[in-house]
């Protein structure tokens, strides 16, 4: 894959606030919230499909390229919700107060309709944490940013 990198810009705290949503994803998520979300929608059967989908068409490359694809078969919610981070309306915001900003590193990927970012970061404390996901479904990366000590991924709907 050919990564690029996203630049990450500054994004300033605004004077109404958005309010936190649970993230429906990871070890942290609710009973009552998924069940909420289960009746509501059903968006884990295409995201089912597609993973499906993507499996099949790497069945024939190379083991490497393969297992990699596999692991980027991650949602964004997932890997963020897993990082302690939380859904504002349609942004992902991730607290990373003990990264270092300048060696924070967000990096872009497209293959088909499959959109992929990787996260790597640094912390204050030598610690390296590299994370690669995918983009939920529907969506395209509007920005990606600091908000004081927190990451910032804001999507909009194709």
């Amino acid at each position: 894959m050919d990564w690029q990198t996203v630049e990450l810009i500054s994004i300033p705290e605004d004077s109404e606030k958005v309010t936190p949503e649970p993230i429906l994803a990871g070890l942290n998520a609710q009973p009552s919230d998924l069940h909420d979300a289960f009746l509501s929608d059903l968006p884990h059967l295409a995201e089912a499909q597609t993973a499906h989908a993507n499996l099949l068409a790497m069945a024939s490359e190379g083991i490497d390229t393969h297992f990699t694809e596999i692991q980027s078969l991650q949602t964004a919610d997932v890997v963020i919700g897993n990082l302690g981070g939380f859904r504002e309306g349609d942004a992902l915001v991730l607290p990373l107060s003990g990264a270092i900003q300048d060696r924070v590193q967000l990096e872009m990927s497209s293959k088909g309709d499959l959109a992929t970012l990787r996260l790597n970061a640094e912390g204050v404390d030598g610690e390296k944490i590299s994370r690669t996901f995918t983009l939920p479904q529907g969506t395209e990366l509007a920005r990606a940013g600091w908000r004081g000590n927190d990451l910032v991924l804001d999507f909009s709907h194709d």
